[in-house]
């Protein structure tokens, strides 16, 4: 009988937009979640990654490295990458430059709603989709107000079958949120994980995905608004490692 485990591989820290430290993060994925693997995936930086690896020594948690890649077309996720990937290139030019690392790409939040767009969700249209060899389709996503968004990403993962392994992330930018949505894998490990992604063979799981955690998460909204904002005035003064 098969084992199935589950990750989330989509998460944020202070190192971007998230509103708790990447020890907290990792600390509470251990000790508060079943999961077995996660990836902190901050904008445009790896920092919260590293420290964050670092954190996760000694727990019972694996964490894959990663980055939310701000590309001109929308936000790519990058799993098991070495160092950043630089924001602004094309969707295309971006998935290659995860791929020259031997990382695997995902299309973030697709078709989230252009009234997002201020907050950097809004994604490209299916041209982008049709034309970038993504490895994986982020099918679920725990953000607040999603839902069409999340509805749509399923129906053109239906119409194209074959492409892609689905993926779910809780997106969380607050620890309550961690785990709201989870990528299922056969395994227990970060390279069953990998594995999985890579034949296909993933699921997605968002029966953690409650009210009362969707109002909490929007509540925080506005001051994960507020860090956003200064991350970006605080990368205008000088580039990240």
């Amino acid at each position: 009988m098969t084992t199935w485990a589950s990750a989330d591989i989509h998460l944020h820290t202070t190192a971007s937009d998230g509103l708790y430290s990447p020890r907290q993060v990792v600390e509470w994925a251990a000790q508060r979640t079943d999961l077995s693997v996660i990836a902190i995936t901050d904008h445009d930086t790896m920092d919260g990654a590293f420290e964050a690896a670092e954190a996760a020594r000694g727990l019972p948690i694996e964490l894959v490295l990663g980055q939310e890649i701000d590309s001109a077309d929308g936000h790519v996720l990058a799993l098991w990458i070495r160092e950043p990937v630089p924001p602004g290139m094309s969707a295309l030019d971006t998935v290659a430059a995860i791929h020259e690392q031997g990382g695997l790409a995902i299309a973030a939040h697709p078709f989230a709603p252009k009234w997002w767009a201020k907050h950097g969700l809004c994604r490209g249209d299916e041209r982008v989709y049709d034309s970038v060899p993504f490895d994986a389709f982020e099918i679920h996503n725990a953000t607040p107000l999603l839902f069409h968004a999340n509805l749509r990403a399923r129906q053109y993962v239906r119409r194209n079958p074959g492409r892609f392994a689905v993926t779910g992330g809780s997106d969380a930018h607050i620890l309550s949120a961690i785990g709201a949505t989870r990528t299922l894998f056969p395994g227990s490990t970060a390279a069953d994980l990998r594995r999985a992604i890579e034949e296909k063979t993933t699921r997605v799981d968002n029966t953690l995905f409650w009210l009362t955690r969707n109002a909490r998460y929007l509540a925080h909204m506005p001051r994960i608004v507020k860090r956003e904002r200064d991350e970006k005035r605080a990368a205008e003064a000088g580039p990240r490692r």
